[in-house]
This record gives structure tokens, sequence and C-alpha cells, in this order.
């Protein structure tokens, strides 16, 4: 019988280059350490380069259980994909947060479409095309001058 037979899953899927898991359960230890596993092998088997935790589903969320998500946002950071959390509800972040919960360095957005614009890599046409990267801002402009003109 496999390890996590009884342990329900949380539902994960790849869109657009993107690993896409949906947290829609209450979390314990046994979930954390399936979901983490699960994670990281569909990281490594899609080589995606972006997750999206969506924790919309989540009516609660304590510090600890915090704290391992936060470790495995870690975790695919390492393997090379960013992480964007997102859909928190705002009794979740309310907690959190008086709670004291380390949130520094981590990416959130209000939604799906929002979490996929971050994750999203600029376009080539935006590469490379700032008009004014010769131009040293620290220098003073002279009476008259606006930026970009030339001296």
């Amino acid at each position: 019988m496999p390890l996590y037979a009884d342990i329900p899953r949380v539902a994960i899927q790849v869109s657009r280059d993107v690993v896409v898991a949906s947290i829609q359960g209450d979390l314990d230890d046994d979930i954390l350490a399936r979901f983490r596993e699960d994670l990281l092998r569909c990281i490594h088997e899609t080589g995606s380069r972006g997750v999206i935790l969506d924790a919309s589903g989540l009516e609660t969320l304590d510090s600890d259980e915090f704290a391992a998500l936060r470790r495995i946002i870690t975790m695919s950071t390492i393997m090379g994909a960013e992480s964007v959390l997102v859909g928190l509800r705002p009794g979740v972040v309310s907690a959190l947060i008086e709670a004291g919960a380390n949130v520094d360095g981590l990416r959130f957005a209000i939604n799906l479409d929002a979490a996929f614009a971050l994750l999203q890599p600029a376009p080539e046409s935006e590469v490379g095309t700032d008009t004014n990267a010769d131009r040293d801002d620290n220098l003073p402009l002279e009476s008259g001058q606006t930026p970009g003109d030339e001296r």
C-alpha cells in the first residue's frame, strides 16, 4: 500500500508552464507532506518555471501551516520555480499578520490572473528598449533642460 494512500491530495495541474496547486481543504502535517512531495515531483517532471499556490479554499491558516507552506515555496525556488501565493482571504491575512508571520520575500496576488501576470516573462519587444539607457540620471539638469535632452 502506498505511503499516502489514505491522505487527500491537493489538486495540481500545469498551465502555461506554471504549476497551479489549488488547496481546497484544511491542512495537516500529512496533507502538507504529501503536497510537498507531489508538487516537487511535478516541478521536476515538467520543468515548470513557476508555481501558483491557490489558497482561496482555506478558511483558516495557522502560523505552523503557513511556515510549512513557506518551506515548500523555498523548496520550489531551489528547484528553479518562482512561487506566488494567491487567494488568501482577508481573515486569514489578518490572522497571519497579527501572529507575526514572516512574509518577507514572498510574492502574493489577489487572483489567478494577477499571479500568472507576475510569472510571465517580459515580452522580448520590451527587453533592452530603454531609450534613455545611456543617460546618467545622477547628473543635474541645466536650467531649462528636460530629461532626455542632449547635453
